[in-house]
């Protein structure tokens, strides 16, 4: 219990919060042609899928699971 019993947090759903935290400090995009997405790859090792996370500005755009019969497994990372 703590100290302060009379005062009790709202509960709000995590998505609302994100959403309206996104709207309120979203930085304008620049669709100019000198924006190239990122690349790093977060996992590799023998015998497993390599993991590569595509990004602009920072943010996570896609995430590209290279399996190991050559296919391409893509999410795509909405916000």
């Amino acid at each position: 219990k703590s100290s302060n019993e009379d005062s009790i947090p709202s509960f709000r759903p995590f998505l609302s919060v994100a959403t309206e935290h996104n709207s309120q400090n979203k930085p304008e995009r620049n669709d100019s042609a000198d924006q190239s997405p990122s690349s790093e790859v977060i996992f590799e090792e023998a015998d497993c899928p390599k993991v590569e996370v595509l990004s602009e500005d920072g943010v996570p755009q896609k995430i590209v699971i290279h399996l190991q019969d050559g296919r391409l497994l893509e999410i795509a990372c909405k916000y």
